[in-house]
């Protein structure tokens, strides 16, 4: 049997299930072999992937059968769900094979998935009602009961119960009009009926109450009817009250009626009735709900008015019931190409998700019903799984930047703003200093005031930046050609497609199967899984130019494969694993042009910086590469030295994870292709002197022409607020330049750092050093910015090419000595919802990063002075 097809997993997508096969332990039974004992303690629960385990209840020596549990059935659940020992004996019946799921999986499954925890309501209410049954009554004194209870009912009522028996319920009026007796007067006077049946007084469906058989009688009842009346009288009956219901225009009443039965192209024709009627909206409301609870979801889906009045009705009964019913119905209608309805639909499940308190779901079906109505976009399995992940690297984004604010509520703002203020007024009324200009002044005051601004991080940073533009354009400084020239050059289009291409392959679905792919070839014991995301992490970095989204990939997976082995959270093995993908994913960003958006954002920010492509790039950081890596194994090994797992990945479990993805979509193949063409191509610019921003916008056409990306894609996956920022940047170098800034800053801090600038290691080793103080105050591109401006120029004077100063520069600004420092580490550790390893080991690791830094600006000087990229001493 597949994971898939087993009902306590039915409302997991494809992508959660394959993570979850990596947390289940397969367990084997021979014939006779017992799983666990009644009276035995409990720690985990089972799921029969293949043949039977009877169920047994120890009294003494003597075991009494139960019931018999087959291939999809789940068991031993009721001693993680209640805390006390097995309940039950349980014995193979043939060769079995069974999914163990412990107690911390078991705990995550019931708190992430209410599709889960609604499963165990049924199941144990269902289970509970049969068990206490057998245990306690059997069937032949429950029969002779219900047989005396009968016989003490005077004529017409004890027919009236029968009749009850058969079905679903009954209005007085009903009853009244079939048997003429008034049933609100005989069921006061006799005990015995009250006994077999209660009374609704409060019905909604209309009229004084209804009368409804009790369900542990209801079998007997309908047997002794059978014995009494014959199949054709019990026919009848049914017959009779669909008239009387008919009759009345009782639409509701009627449809129950015939759900009951199980009748349900007849119980939907007449809820469509009851749906179109000019009845009040709470008329029959909580009758048609529970009636219509079994209903097939591939019938409800041909009846979208009943579906809608259902839905409706479940928004305030029961939310999770309506979101099964929803995702089933869904389910039908993408399995027959019917996405008319999906929009809607949609947008009622994420209402109904804001009724659970569940905001980030509700934004998982808007984003769903945003595409659905689109008719050129995929409206999927696969869209609604992929869309959940972005969601939730979306939710560990947000949690890091409000990790990363220094400071927060609305004094911090109000005090930065007027700090701002008076910065930009100082340097209004202050004289020129040395070789800047008046408009050279009061540039430098508004980009001072900019990051005050920037580092309390209240206001976003692209709005800051737009201000800048709009004060240096109404102050005179620069023209508004000027100003905006960063939106015009090259590297600034280059960003909108690389940004377009991320989107494609991130949307795809394909960096999980490649990270997947990438351990099913190494061993399965701990170092070999190690080695295995290092190894994903290379493959991967060029792929993905944004490190938050690798890491919020990664280390999710690590999490994974450290469950599978057994590791505790935070533990040794945990920590290794979670560490090795934040490093590995993230970290290594700045060795490849195309790792993040900020490597070629610094790059543009030096005008006069002579062309890179993206072999030479990857060329110039190898060295550098090769020190970096074998720096952080070599400091991960030894922390977690003997760590060993308890279970090794067990065979196949990832073959199981591949065969869940299914095979590769058209938009996978097209999204790997194009991104892999596109990068071959960059490696050959020294051959055909295309550049690299030319080479994207082709491929960015090849996407949007094959229907890969269509504009819902474009607008949500390209984040144009950091374009707005980069863009403003871009200017703002220009400008610097423009205004004599540049050279002013560089004379003066040539002046300060002599005996720097007189050796290139030296040189080097100042500016990580300067990077990682700045990244104290201000963070990611901010830091990035201000660094580049000051220190590419000086680098320059020293002899060193500026792709140097800015590699070095881009590896120091994301340093994570304190966790603020950092949105990659704060990224990476929300993402394994704080259980892969902890802000001390994470700490431990910084202290070594710092130091593989400085190793790899030593090292690689001799390398890069051979290459011809410094000059001089």
């Amino acid at each position: 049997m597949k994971v898939s097809e087993i009902a306590l997993f039915q409302g997991l997508s494809n992508v959660e299930l394959s993570k979850l096969l990596g947390r289940l332990t397969k367990r084997r039974l021979h014939a006779g072999e017992a799983l666990f004992e009644q009276g035995d303690f409990g720690e985990s629960m089972f799921i029969i992937e293949h043949g039977e385990a009877q169920l047994y209840s120890q009294v003494g020596d003597t075991r009494q059968p139960l019931a018999v549990l087959g291939q999809g059935d789940s068991l031993g659940e009721m001693a993680l769900l209640t805390g006390e020992t097995r309940s039950a004996t349980v014995v193979a019946l043939g060769e079995m094979a069974l999914y163990e799921i412990d107690r911390e999986t078991f705990d995550r499954l019931i708190a992430e998935h209410p599709s889960i925890s609604a499963y165990f309501i049924r199941m144990l209410s269902r289970r509970l009602t049969a068990t206490n049954g057998q245990l306690h009554e059997t069937l032949q004194t429950k029969s002779e009961w219900v047989l005396q209870e009968l016989t003490e009912l005077p004529e017409p009522l004890d027919r009236i119960v029968l009749w009850l028996a058969e079905l679903p319920a009954a209005s007085s009026a009903l009853i009244d009009a079939a048997f003429h007796c008034r049933m609100d007067e005989e069921y006061a006077k006799h005990p015995a009926f009250a006994k077999l049946a209660f009374h609704d007084a409060d019905e909604s469906a209309g009229g004084a109450g209804r009368y409804r058989i009790q369900p542990a009688f209801k079998k007997e009842l309908s047997d002794r009817g059978t014995q009494r009346f014959g199949e054709e009288g019990k026919r009848v009956w049914r017959e009779e009250a669909a008239r009387f219901y008919r009759a009345r225009q009782h639409w509701a009443e009627l449809a129950e009626l015939y759900a009951d039965a199980g009748d349900w192209p007849e119980a939907l024709e007449t809820a469509d009735q009851a749906a179109a009627s000019h009845a009040p909206n709470n008329e029959g409301t909580l009758l048609l709900f529970e009636a219509f609870r079994a209903c097939p979801p591939m019938l409800m889906s041909e009846y979208p008015a009943v579906l809608e009045k259902w839905l409706a009705a479940s928004r305030t009964l029961d939310p999770e019931a309506g979101l099964r019913m929803l995702e089933d119905v869904t389910a039908c209608l993408l399995g027959q190409g019917e996405t008319g309805q999906l929009p809607h639909l949609y947008e009622r499940g994420a209402d109904l998700c804001r009724q659970l308190g569940d905001n980030e779901r509700a934004m998982t079906y808007l984003r769903m019903a945003e595409d659905a109505a689109d008719p050129h976009d995929r409206t999927s399995t696969r869209g609604y799984e992929l869309t959940r992940q972005e969601l939730a690297v979306r939710r560990n984004r947000e949690k890091a930047e409000r990790a990363r604010k220094l400071a927060g509520g609305p004094w911090a703002g109000w005090t930065s703003a007027i700090a701002a203020a008076l910065c930009m007024l100082l340097f209004i009324y202050l004289p020129p200093v040395g070789e800047l200009s008046r408009h050279g002044m009061i540039f430098i005051g508004i980009g001072i005031a900019a990051v005050l601004l920037w580092i309390v991080n209240i206001v976003p940073d692209y709005i800051v930046a737009l201000g800048m533009v709009l004060l240096w354009v109404l102050g005179g400084l620069i023209e508004p050609e000027q100003a905006l020239s960063g939106f015009a050059s090259p590297t600034w289009l280059y960003m909108i497609f690389i940004m377009a291409l991320s989107a494609a392959i991130t949307r795809s679905g394909i960096l999980y199967r490649f990270s997947l792919h990438a351990l099913k070839r190494f061993p399965p014991h701990y170092r070999g899984q190690l080695w295995g995301i290092v190894a994903g992490g290379i493959v991967l970095n060029p792929l993905i130019p944004s490190s938050s989204a690798k890491v919020s990939l990664g280390v999710p997976i690590a999490r994974t494969l450290s469950e599978s082995m057994g590791f505790r959270d935070r533990s040794g093995g945990a920590a290794g694993l979670g560490l090795a993908a934040m490093i590995f994913y993230g970290f290594t960003a700045p060795f490849l042009l195309t790792g993040s958006y900020t490597n070629t954002m610094a790059y543009g920010l030096v005008p006069s910086a002579p062309g890179v492509s993206w072999l030479s790039w990857a060329l110039y950081a190898l060295p550098g590469f090769i020190v970096f890596a074998a720096v952080m194994l070599g400091v991960l090994s030894f922390m977690f030295r003997g760590t060993t797992a308890a279970k090794p990945i067990e065979a196949g479990v990832l073959d199981e994870q591949l065969r869940l993805l299914g095979p590769l979509a058209k938009a996978e193949r097209i999204s790997l292709l194009t991104v892999i063409g596109c990068i071959v191509l960059m490696m050959l610019q020294p051959m055909h002197g295309i550049d690299g921003t030319w080479i994207l916008m082709g491929g960015f056409a090849v996407l949007v022409l094959s229907g890969t990306l269509d504009r819902n894609a474009v607008m949500t996956g390209i984040d144009w607020t950091f374009l707005l920022f980069l863009g403003v940047a871009f200017s703002f170098a220009n400008a610097a330049e423009a205004l004599g800034i540049s050279a002013a800053l560089s004379n003066y801090l040539g002046a300060h750092m002599e005996a720097f600038i007189a050796s290139p290691t030296l040189f080097l080793c100042a500016v990580i050093g300067l990077s990682f103080l700045v990244t104290l105050i201000v963070r990611d591109d901010p830091a990035v910015i201000l660094l580049v401006t000051a220190l590419v120029p000086l680098a320059e004077k020293a002899g060193i090419d500026p792709w140097i100063a800015v590699f070095m520069i881009l590896l120091s600004t994301d340093p994570f000595f304190f966790t603020y420092q950092s949105p990659t580490y704060l990224t990476a550790y929300y993402s394994s919802e704080e259980k892969a390893f902890s802000h001390r080991q994470g700490q431990l690791v910084a202290l070594f990063y710092g130091a593989a830094v400085v190793l790899v600006a030593v090292l690689s000087v001799p390398y890069w002075r051979w290459l011809g990229l410094i000059h001089g001493s």
